[in-house]
């Protein structure tokens, strides 16, 4: 496992990012970290296309998973039975999104390692034929981000304000158009709502999850914290295109 992990992602991505820096004019280790993560998540678009379709199904079909949850809210396996053949009847995984997630987790663990191995050279694995090793890294991006230093609080800071705004959007894409005249017989009704456990999970975690995010970017190299503002706005700018593009396929407004 450590061989294929070394060699599927941490060594492509070391060579991306020498490479990058090589070629880049003015050597600049931050925009080589920036198009390496550009790359990699260009490559995961089909992942991500499948994720967004699949929530999207998922909140057109939200009425008929609650009206599942409350007829049977007494008897759990029935419900997630139920709600397993209504997911089947209108070709939905609720899976996709963590196949996604599980992905994107040992990227995250080679990007931290070359993050941290990037500018020690009795570390470096072995480089392609096409990428040569520069005489030394200039750690200063930008005229003046130092990539290798550890505890930025502004690049954290931005971590956490992006984690913010793609969860906002996450909830907002997630959240089903209500219904008025339905809302106001669900008042008169006697009859328990049992709340949506995603939709309930996604509010806590639009405050908690970006705070956290804040103060692990805080603890990382800043080269870390580039690669998630980079990774995170990319996202964002992609969910926009990517939605658009799902609804005029499938002809909806």
């Amino acid at each position: 496992m450590g061989w294929l992990f070394n060699e599927l992602l941490y060594r492509p991505l070391f060579n991306s990012m020498v490479f990058f820096y090589n070629t880049i004019p003015g050597a600049d280790v931050g925009i080589a970290i920036i198009i390496t993560t550009l790359i990699v998540r260009v490559l995961m678009i089909p992942l991500y296309r499948a994720s967004i379709r699949s929530q999207r199904e998922i909140t057109i079909i939200q009425p008929i998973l609650k009206e599942l949850q409350v007829k049977y809210k007494d008897d759990r396996q029935k419900m997630s039975e139920e709600l397993m053949k209504a997911y089947k009847e209108h070709n939905v995984n609720p899976f996709a999104g963590i196949l996604l997630l599980i992905v994107q987790i040992p990227i995250l663990i080679a990007i931290y390692n070359v993050s941290l191995n990037l500018f020690k050279p009795e570390t470096y694995p072995a480089l392609y034929s096409f990428v040569t090793l520069p005489e030394k890294f200039n750690t200063l991006s930008f005229g003046f981000l130092d990539v290798s230093s550890p505890q930025n609080i502004i690049l954290a800071l931005l971590v956490g304000l992006s984690q913010y705004y793609q969860i906002k959007l996450i909830i907002k894409r997630t959240q089903p158009k209500k219904d008025t005249k339905k809302e106001k017989k669900k008042k008169k009704s006697d009859t328990p709502e049992v709340p949506d456990f995603a939709t309930t999970l996604n509010k806590q975690m639009l405050f908690l999850m970006p705070i956290l995010v804040t103060i692990f970017a805080f603890t990382l190299p800043a080269s870390m914290s580039l690669y998630w503002i980079t990774t995170t706005v990319f996202t964002i700018v992609q969910e926009f295109f990517l939605i658009k593009t799902i609804d005029k396929k499938e002809g909806v407004k």
